[in-house]
């Protein structure tokens, strides 16, 4: 009596197994929701509020997500960055990357996109 169940259940479970193996398999990187990319933007030539033509350090990188495209950035200062300008980061004076600010921030912390370069963590933030 047992020996009808067991191959019973034995078919079931060989279905389900082929009918498992049949569905086609997605590839990984058609999981992950597609980056965008961030639009260059230049550095005006003359800067009226900097007279001299130097930039202005505005902040420190904090966090850098290289796999995402974006830094966290801790502003100093009374104003934050409005949305779309473009930053430079510093790296011991050379010149480590180009940032665009996104418009998330909290408190005195921006997030900007990471536009050419490889920013890291403490790089200076100029204006």
């Amino acid at each position: 009596m047992k020996l009808p169940f067991a191959r019973l259940l034995l078919a079931a479970a060989v279905c389900c197994a082929a009918a498992a193996c049949a569905l086609p398999k997605l590839p990984k990187w058609s999981l992950r929701k597609p980056v965008p990319k961030a639009t260059p933007i230049r550095f005006p030539k003359e800067d009226p509020s900097d007279p001299k033509g130097k930039r202005r350090q505005i902040g420190k990188v904090l966090l850098v997500n290289a796999e995402s495209g974006f830094v966290l950035v801790e502003i100093r200062g009374a104003m934050p960055p409005e949305p779309g300008l473009a930053l430079k980061c510093f790296r011991e004076g050379v010149d480590s990357g180009v940032l665009t600010v996104s418009g998330e921030r909290q408190g005195t912390h921006i997030i900007a996109d990471i536009v050419t370069g490889t920013p890291h963590k403490g790089d200076l933030v100029f204006k």
